[in-house]
């Protein structure tokens, strides 16, 4: 998790140090899943993300990873997460990073800036309470979409687009 949010950071500083044409006011922060607690973390730390909309993202990975780190190193690299059997390095550390990974506790902190929590009801992967508890910890502005029908996978759901238009209609 450490490597992904020192990514998404990077990706911040290029973002910011780009030439003049970017609106510092224009950038939000959209997460899927585990993308969605960098996402937590990287908003309430850095004050240039003006919005966060979290999709399926767990409140707590504890509640949804599997107690030996092999059975989920071998998961991701089933699914194509992973695509080097060699890495991580050090296979306990990384998953520690997993557990350590609570973005329940960063989402009081980016307040004023609104924060928006997309599940579906049909989760199998993180269930639908993640979505309350999150929504829970967050201050205003906040809001919970529930998804009718939809699972995990989010980004393949017709109707996430939209969600996300009119999200960033909303916030801007």
């Amino acid at each position: 998790m450490r490597g992904w949010y020192n990514d998404l950071s990077a990706v911040m500083d290029v973002v910011f140090d780009s030439p003049p044409g970017i609106d510092p006011k224009s950038i939000h922060c959209i997460g899927f899943s585990a993308g969605g607690a960098i996402g937590a973390k990287l908003a309430a730390y850095e004050k240039r993300v003006s919005s966060l909309l979290l999709m399926a993202t767990p409140h707590d990975f504890a509640d949804i990873l599997p107690e030996d780190p092999k059975l989920l190193h071998e998961h991701f690299l089933a699914i194509g997460t992973i695509r080097n059997a060699s890495f991580p390095p050090d296979l306990t550390k990384w998953y520690k990073g997993f557990l350590d990974m609570k973005p329940t506790r960063f989402l009081p902190f980016i307040s004023p800036r609104p924060v928006g929590i997309v599940h579906g009801d049909q989760d199998m992967t993180v269930p639908p309470e993640h979505a309350q508890l999150l929504f829970n910890s967050a201050f205003n502005p906040k809001k919970l979409t529930i998804l009718k029908g939809a699972g995990h996978q989010l980004r393949k759901d017709a109707r996430t687009a939209q969600i996300i238009k009119d999200w960033m209609k909303e916030v801007v």
